[in-house]
């Protein structure tokens, strides 16, 4: 798989798209967050279409009938089970490994992509590597390493650090995450996470189709 170069105006919506989604996927928003959210919502790098369409008007929704934090909050712990069992786990290991189990042979591999672009989870060896969150975030930092490889006159290096995203998209993303999403969007109690879940497939698929 040799993914050829898209535009810089592409790689830097999908870096803006999967870093904001990555953050939302590891962490419920607090308040500040949530403004942001609302002020940028007309502006979402992903054109409004399909998935990302649908997405966005839950989470308009969502703004606009007062879904405060510790609702949105305690949807986001009951989805992923910050606290206790999860409604729908959110590791790779966990689809797709035979057993279900986490810090496996699907994390490891994980891991060793992080290392491709010099970065490893934040909490190395206390919580599994392939949290979707941080899987997303692989996606936008390998689009910003693209970007500024560019903004340095090396289109090899872009090529490269694209690809590295690409692969993995294609590799590890597509083999668990539309799934997952789907289920989870089912298992979300608010149409904050609802709406996120469906802007995360929008998100995926617009990064396919600029491949």
């Amino acid at each position: 798989m040799n993914p050829s170069l898209p535009s810089p105006e592409f790689l830097d919506r999908m870096a803006a798209a999967f870093a904001t989604l990555g953050r939302l996927h590891l962490q419920s928003p607090d308040q500040e967050t949530l403004d942001q959210i609302g002020e940028l919502l007309d502006e979402w790098p992903i054109p409004e279409e399909g998935d990302t369409a649908f997405g966005l008007n839950l989470v308009r929704k969502s703004l606009s009938e007062g879904e405060d934090v510790a609702t949105i909050r305690r949807d986001h712990n009951l989805l992923y089970g910050v606290t206790a069992g999860a409604k729908v786990a959110p590791y790779e290991s966990v689809h797709r490994n035979q057993d279900g189990l986490i810090f496996d042979e699907e994390t490891l591999e994980v891991r060793a992509e992080y290392r491709k672009l010099g970065l490893q989870a934040p909490k190395l060896n206390q919580e599994p590597d392939d949290h979707i969150g941080l899987e997303f975030n692989f996606i936008a930092q390998s689009c910003i390493r693209s970007l500024d490889a560019l903004d340095q006159g090396s289109t090899t290096d872009a090529s490269r650090y694209y690809g590295i995203g690409a692969v993995f998209m294609h590799q590890h993303i597509l083999e668990w995450v539309p799934e997952m999403l789907e289920n989870a969007a089912d298992a979300s109690e608010t149409n904050f996470y609802q709406g996120i879940m469906y802007m995360s497939l929008g998100a995926i698929e617009a990064y396919q189709a600029g491949q």
